[in-house]
């Protein structure tokens, strides 16, 4: 059998893949963006590829096609799953057709998020099963299984990763893809798929007696398994952290006994028979405490003696991810402890150079002054908190909400920042209900003709689908004209004094103010770049230049420089007074 070295969510698509899914729906989000961008480069036209305008529409257009006996698969991040939450609860009401796997990336220690949530308590939340890999491999053989066991129970199932495995690499089998019958279609049952009132009350008791039936399932699954060892005390470790757990006992030359746990609801039998011979038992899981929870339920009627060690009772860290590191100070609270690695240096997070949201960010100062209020939003530009142009951020398409409340009581301001796809994905609702309330606010939509922060994938502004083919391409300017904005300005960052001089003429005007910031990300340009520099004579060390906080214009030794970080934008030399900065030599 053929392996090859694989990211973890490119051997999450590969599973999907060759668990003969036809149709996959996904809203990019770090740390799940992979799972997509491979499937793209793998299935060719076998399978129906979307970058979807955001996960609640991804959600319900994969449960769409599993009505249709075809098996389906909707991809996010954990807080993507707040927005199809809706559609999600409900879905396990009616059930599915066709295998119908929600792949969910969550995000300890919140490297690209706002929060660490964790998706199994959604799971429990819809009475639905969780899968959650311990490595690699598991993680494509999970995403295979996961396809049957919901064809099985006629459930949506969620297969749950992690950063750390989402974006770890290994070697992995690689299969044939299942050859599927799809002849099916969608058969007309509105007394299981219509969920009114009479039908709902029927659906929860089917789904409660569905439940029984799983937990029996979950004793047989091989992904949960008890590795012996000795002593009396134990250990639990859910998903990924059984590898740290069992790298830390392999350099220690240490034996536990151990219950990996790799399904949700977690086998009570198997966990009993586990917990029945322990003293003491630490409990490792990325997230909340929903498996020590359990196992607190389970040691009541199996074993009430033991000790149970983990989340609640304050033994193990709470907040962030695991590591052999963790293992080893949970482990060994007394005695030497030798880490196993050395920490990497920091890295502060910083807008490129040259990207137009600085250019963005310093019009919107100059014009509305330092006590102006910037309700943000998710995106690169989230960055702007550097810069002082972003004083909330809660979740998607929030920045526009938020500001409409705040400009009811507060007469500075009031600019909300969000971005393109951001827009298209959460904020034409708010910005539609700031119009019908008779807001009076601005909303500075930053195009940069992308989704930038999640990998450059396309959205309904750019006219391009998944699949780089042209599609329709919506214009932003006339969709919010559409929705009666009347003062709608369409400018180019690049161009600060132009930019500056436009908005001037709108910024005391009543009602909703949409300003399109419209100018294709660095990193994707195609124009062609030039290269700057400080004419020394020229310098009256003003530090306007500075004022952008661009990464690309330093100062060293009290000297204003040009670094080699620069690409081409020529912002600096547009705000310079003195004509100081200067074009060079094409790059």
């Amino acid at each position: 059998m053929e392996k090859k070295y694989l990211l973890g969510n490119e051997a999450i698509a590969q599973g999907l893949y060759e668990g003969g899914v036809m149709a996959s729906f996904a809203y990019p989000g770090t740390p799940s963006s992979e799972i997509t961008e491979y499937l793209l480069s793998i299935a060719e036209d076998e399978v129906y590829i979307e970058w979807s305008i955001n996960e609640k529409v991804a959600f319900e257009n994969a449960y769409g096609v599993s009505l249709t006996g075809r098996r389906s698969c909707v991809i996010m991040k954990h807080v993507g799953l707040n927005v199809a939450s809706d559609s999600l609860l409900t879905s396990a009401y009616t059930g599915i057709v066709g295998g119908f796997v929600i792949v969910v990336a969550d995000d300890p220690f919140a490297h690209s998020s706002q929060n660490e949530q964790d998706s199994r308590r959604y799971a429990h939340f819809a009475r639905i099963v969780c899968f959650e890999p311990s490595n690699i491999q598991e993680a494509k053989d999970i995403a295979i299984f996961s396809f049957e066991f919901s064809e099985k129970y006629r459930i949506p199932v969620m297969l749950r990763s992690v950063t750390r495995l989402s974006h770890g690499k290994s070697e992995v089998l690689i299969g044939k893809r299942k050859k599927l019958d799809i002849s099916i279609g969608f058969i007309k049952n509105p007394s299981q798929f219509v969920m009114v009132p009479s039908n709902a009350r029927k659906a929860i008791k089917n789904l409660n007696e569905k439940q029984e039936m799983i937990k029996k399932e979950m004793e047989k699954i091989g992904f949960n398994r008890i590795d012996r060892g000795e002593g009396k005390t134990g250990i639990v470790a859910c998903g990924l952290t059984y590898i740290y757990v069992k790298e830390f006992l392999s350099i220690k030359n240490k034996s536990y006994p151990i219950f990996k746990i790799g399904s949700y609801p977690v086998p009570e039998r198997k966990l009993g028979d586990f917990l029945k011979k322990l003293k003491k038992v630490y409990v490792f899981e990325e997230g909340d405490p929903v498996a020590e929870e359990f196992i607190y339920i389970c040691a009541k009627k199996y074993n009430p003696d033991v000790k149970i060690l983990g989340k609640i009772s304050g033994d193990v860290k709470k907040e962030g991810e695991f590591s052999v590191e963790e293992i080893e100070k949970t482990l060994i609270k007394k005695g030497k402890t030798e880490y196993f690695s050395f920490p990497l240096p920091q890295r502060n997070p910083f807008l490129c150079a040259g990207c137009p949201h600085l250019g963005s960010f310093y019009i919107l100062k100059k014009v509305f002054g330092k006590n102006a209020i910037f309700p943000g939003d998710i995106g690169c530009y989230t960055l702007g908190i550097k810069l002082g142009t972003m004083d909330t951020c809660l979740c998607m398409g929030a920045g526009v909400s938020v500001g409409t409340g705040i400009s009811r009581f507060e007469k500075n301001y009031v600019i909300s920042i969000i971005g393109d796809s951001t827009f298209f994905h959460a904020g034409i609702p708010g910005m539609i209900n700031a119009v019908y309330n008779n807001s009076n606010q601005i909303i500075a939509i930053l195009d940069n003709r992308t989704t930038a922060m999640t990998g450059y994938q396309p959205h309904p502004g750019t006219g391009i689908n998944a699949r780089g083919e042209k599609t329709a391409e919506i214009d932003l300017r006339k969709l919010i004209e559409a929705c009666s904005v009347e003062n709608v300005l369409e400018i180019d960052p690049y161009r600060i004094k132009d930019s500056i001089e436009k908005l001037k003429e709108i910024k005391e005007k009543k009602g909703v103010k949409v300003i399109i910031f419209k100018r294709e990300c660095i990193h994707i340009s195609k124009k062609e770049k030039i290269k700057y520099f400080v004419d020394k004579d020229s310098c009256k060390k003003c530090k306007m230049c500075l004022e952008l906080g661009c990464p690309g214009t330093i100062q060293e030794n009290g000297e204003i420089k040009i670094g080699i970080l620069c690409n081409g934008c020529g912002m600096c030399e547009e705000i310079c007074p003195f004509k100081a900065i200067k074009r060079n030599e094409k790059i």
